[in-house]
C-alpha cells in the first residue's frame, strides 16, 4: 500500500468519513493545480476506492424536518460514482459527499498499520501533516504511483 492510499483510508478510519472538499484544498496547495485539475484528481482516486470496495461514499441528508440525517449510499458503482461527480463541490455545501469506510479497506488499513508498527514506523506520522509525503515542494510526485490508490 503507498502512503496517499494509507492516508485517505487513515481519514475514513474513525468511522465518520470525510468530506471530499477536505482534500480538495490541502491536494490544491501540494500540487499547484487549478480546482478542475484538483477535482478529477480526487474523483479518480475515489472511483479506484469504490470500485476496489476500499471505500464508500455517503452524505448528510435533510429529513423531513429539515436536519441532518446521514445517508450510506447504495447501488451500482457507476451510480454512486455519477452521483458523487454531480454534487462533489457543485452545492452550497462542503459536506456533501463522504468517502467513507467499507470493511474491505479497514482490513487492508488495519494490516498496514500493524505492518508499519513492527518495522518501526509510526503509523500516525501524517496525523497534523495532512498529505505531506506524497508531492515533493514543486508539486511532483515523490514515489513511482505515488499519487494513485495502490493496495
Amino acid at each position: 500500500m503507498n502512503e496517499l492510499t494509507y492516508q485517505l483510508l487513515a481519514d475514513v478510519a474513525d468511522g465518520l468519513g470525510t468530506d471530499l472538499y477536505g482534500w480538495h484544498e490541502p491536494i490544491a496547495y501540494r500540487t499547484g493545480e487549478d480546482d478542475a485539475t484538483t477535482r478529477s484528481r480526487v474523483l479518480g482516486w475515489i472511483r479506484a476506492s469504490v470500485e476496489q470496495d476500499i471505500m464508500g461514499l455517503g452524505s448528510l441528508e435533510p429529513d423531513e424536518e429539515g436536519r441532518g440525517r446521514w445517508s450510506n449510499w447504495d447501488g451500482p458503482v457507476a451510480d454512486r460514482l455519477e452521483r458523487a461527480g454531480a454534487r462533489y463541490g457543485a452545492t452550497g455545501t462542503l459536506w456533501n459527499v463522504f468517502a467513507t469506510e467499507t470493511p474491505r479497506g479497514m482490513d487492508l488499513y488495519e494490516a498496514e498499520r500493524s505492518r508499519r508498527e513492527a518495522a518501526g514506523i509510526d503509523p500516525d506520522a501524517h496525523v497534523g501533516h495532512h498529505l505531506e509525503g506524497i508531492w515533493d515542494a514543486e508539486g511532483n510526485v515523490i514515489e513511482p504511483h505515488g499519487d494513485e490508490i495502490v493496495v
